[in-house]
């Protein structure tokens, strides 16, 4: 399915959901899903509350990266973006005990704060933090302590409708091997960002936007890119 159409269609016809029941689901008129569902339009800044109504992951309705689905269930909560619903998403402070299986990583004030080898000075770290737990570290392919992970808000609408304005992302800044279609954080010319990455060439990299409208393909030299850390989880109000 290489078309937002295609992808939409399949999920449609697996939820059962006719473009008005769909259009209203979502709180659209039914000429938007129309244009959706026939290619007149290929993208839609409201995507993720579509993929919500239908049940599918929105990263593979919005670019086709993925699966549609869950192997274990018909639908994917966003606060469960990429590793399972292990992933806690509260603020803890000091005073909270930890448990025996829970770590605390650093929430930076933005990913200006996350370059280098990761470490925050005081001036730069607000002092809150998140909990995430070690067997869920290890799963991801990161260290136990926590000590290469960092979390921090994005910024901008490039991501959108995956990574909101505000969204809170975590970075394993250990994991700087490109794989395609996988989101990073990256420092190009001292422009901090979050986008997907594509290998192109022996040294050409291709950086992506989920926002394609506004945000069109980009290419660079893969020596002028700083992989800060892969974006493992993330976190947006609904």
């Amino acid at each position: 399915m290489k078309t937002f159409s295609d992808r939409l269609n399949y999920a449609m016809q697996k939820a059962g959901l006719s473009q008005a029941e769909l259009a209203h689901a979502v709180g659209v008129s039914q000429p938007s899903i129309w244009k959706l569902a026939t290619g007149a339009s290929q993208s839609s800044r409201r995507s993720f509350e579509i993929a919500q109504a239908l049940g599918v992951d929105p990263v593979w309705l919005t670019t086709g990266v993925g699966e549609p689905y869950q192997a274990d269930s018909n639908k994917k909560s966003i606060t469960e973006s990429n590793v399972g619903s292990e992933i806690p998403i509260k603020t803890w402070d000091s005073t909270t005990p930890l448990d025996d299986d829970e770590v605390e990583v650093p929430f930076l004030k933005d990913i200006e704060f996350a370059c280098g080898d990761g470490a925050c000075s005081e001036a730069d770290y607000n002092g809150f933090k998140l909990r995430f737990s070690k067997s869920t570290l290890r799963r991801i392919g990161a260290k136990s302590d926590g000590s290469d992970i960092l979390c921090f808000p994005a910024r901008g609408n490039s991501m959108e409708p995956i990574l909101p304005d505000g969204s809170t992302v975590g970075i394993i800044t250990s994991d700087k091997r490109i794989d395609d279609g996988k989101i990073y954080a990256i420092n190009q010319d001292g422009w901090k960002r979050i986008k997907l990455l594509y290998r192109t060439g022996p040294d050409l990299l291709t950086i992506k936007s989920y926002n394609t409208d506004e945000y069109p393909d980009e290419t660079a030299p893969l020596s002028s890119v700083e992989i800060i850390g892969r974006v493992f989880w993330w976190s947006v109000m609904v």
